[in-house]
C-alpha cells in the first residue's frame, strides 16, 4: 500500500517548480519511513503492515539531515577540485559516493551529522561488511536501470510509465534500507550497536542466527555463559571462524591473556593447517590493531603469519611480530628465516637498507641452510 500510494501520488505531480516542491515535501515522510524500517530491522523488531507507520515516525528530521550533509559534501568536493585539482577532488567524490549506504547506516545508529561524514567510520563499515556492502550498490544500480528501461519501453502512456518507474524504484529502495538494517543487526556487536536482549530472545526461537544465544549473553554481561557456549562450538568444529574469533576477542577485552593465548594458538595452527594463510594474517592484524598481543608459540608459525603481511598496510605489524623472535643463531631454530624476512621488510617498506644488509651479512656468515644462504646472497646483491 505504501509503494502504491507513493507511486500514484508522485506520478500525478505537475511539472515545473511546483511539482519539484511537492516532490521534496513527499520525501519527508518517505525518508522517515525508510530510516524507521532500517532501525526496526537493525533492532530485530517485527515489522507490521500498518499504513500509519508511513506517517508516524521518530525519524522525521532525517531528510533535513541528509539534505544538509550532502549539500555540504557537494560544496566540499567542488572547492577541493577548484583548489587542488581533479587528482584529489575526483577520488574524494568517489569515496563519498561509495560511502552513501555507510553514511545512512551511521546516521540511523548515531543520529549525528558529523559522524555521518566521518571517513574512518565510513571506511570501517565498508571493510566490516565486505562483499555484502557492494551488494547494496547492485540494488541501487538495478533501481536506476529499471527506471530507465520502463521509461523507454512503456511509451503508450506517460502516466503508466511514470507510475511503474516510481513503484519499482521505491520497492528497491525499501529493499536497500531493509538490507542495511539486516547488516547492522548481523554485525551489531562489532558496531557497538545495542540490540534489546528481548528481541534477540524472540529471534532465537525462530533460529535466525546460530550465534544469537551468545549475543544475548554478551548483551546481558553473562560472559562466562558466552565463553562456555563458544568453547562448545569450537570443540564441535575447530574451524568455526566466528566462534574462535569472538572468543579470542572476548578474552582479550577481559584481559584474560592466558586463555586468549591458548585459544589463539590452536586457532592459528588450524588456519595454517587448512592453508588459510591470508585469512590468518588478516585476523592477526585485527588483533594487533585492537592492542591485543599474541605471539605464536613457534617461530615458524610467526614467520608464516609475517610472510603474509608483506604489504604497505600490514608490514609494521609483521615487523612488530618478528621482533619478538631472535635473529641470532643459538636462540631460535629458524633464526635465519626471521632475519631474512625482516631484511625484506626493512628494505622494501622502511627504506632501511643498512639494517637489512646487516641482517643479511649475519645470515651469510652463520646460517647452515643452503637455500636461505643463497637467497640472502641474491637479495644483498640487489639492495647494495
Amino acid at each position: 500500500m505504501i509503494i502504491f500510494i507513493y507511486a500514484l501520488v508522485t506520478s500525478l505531480l505537475p511539472d515545473g517548480k511546483i511539482g519539484m516542491f511537492l516532490l521534496i515535501f513527499m520525501l519527508f515522510p518517505l525518508i522517515a519511513f525508510l530510516f524507521e524500517l532500517m532501525e526496526k530491522i537493525a533492532n530485530g523488531e517485527k515489522l507490521n503492515s500498518d499504513l500509519k507507520q508511513f506517517f508516524v515516525s521518530e525519524n522525521k528530521n532525517m531528510f533535513i539531515k541528509m539534505l544538509f550533509t550532502y549539500a555540504f559534501i557537494t560544496m566540499l568536493i567542488s572547492k577541493t577540485i577548484t583548489i587542488f585539482g581533479a587528482g584529489i577532488g575526483y577520488p574524494l567524490a568517489a569515496f563519498f559516493i561509495l560511502g552513501v549506504p555507510a553514511s545512512c547506516i551511521i546516521l540511523m545508529m548515531e543520529k549525528n551529522l558529523f559522524s555521518m561524514i566521518n571517513p574512518i567510520k565510513v571506511g570501517y563499515i565498508i571493510n566490516l561488511f565486505g562483499a555484502a556492502y557492494f551488494l547494496l550498490y547492485f540494488i541501487a544500480i538495478l533501481s536506476v536501470m529499471i527506471s530507465f528501461q520502463f521509461s523507454v519501453a512503456v511509451n503508450s502512456s506517460n502516466f503508466l510509465a511514470e507510475f511503474l518507474t516510481n513503484a519499482f524504484s521505491i520497492y528497491l529502495v525499501m529493499v536497500l534500507f531493509s538490507m542495511m538494517g539486516y547488516l547492522v543487526f548481523q554485525h551489531h556487536y562489532e558496531l557497538n550497536y545495542s540490540v534489546r536482549s528481548s528481541n534477540l530472545q524472540s529471534l532465537r526461537q525462530h533460529q535466525l542466527n546460530d550465534m544469537t544465544e551468545i549475543e544475548i549473553f554478551l548483551q546481558e554481561g553473562r560472559f562466562e555463559d558466552a565463553q562456555n557456549l563458544l568453547l562448545k562450538k569450537i570443540n564441535d568444529n575447530p574451524m568455526d571462524y566466528k566462534a574462535n574469533e569472538k572468543l579470542i576477542l572476548l578474552y582479550g577485552v577481559q584481559g584474560n591473556d592466558k586463555h586468549m593465548q591458548k585459544i589463539a594458538e590452536s586457532y592459528f595452527i588450524e588456519l595454517i593447517k587448512n592453508k588459510k594463510y591470508s585469512y590468518a594474517a588478516e585476523f592477526y592484524f585485527k588483533l594487533a590493531n585492537k592492542s591485543m598481543e599474541y605471539f605464536p608459540g613457534t617461530t615458524l608459525l610467526a614467520v608464516t603469519l609475517a610472510e603474509q603481511m608483506k604489504n604497505n598496510r600490514q608490514y609494521k605489524v609483521a615487523l612488530f611480530l618478528l621482533d619478538h623472535y631472535s635473529c641470532e643463531p643459538g636462540g631460535d631454530q629458524f633464526w635465519d628465516k626471521v632475519g631474512l624476512l625482516k631484511a625484506h621488510l626493512l628494505a622494501e617498506y622502511c627504506n632501511d637498507n643498512t639494517a637489512a644488509i646487516s641482517l643479511l651479512n649475519n645470515i651469510i656468515k652463520r646460517s647452515v641452510d643452503q637455500e636461505i644462504l643463497t637467497e640472502a646472497e641474491k637479495y644483498r646483491a640487489i639492495i647494495i
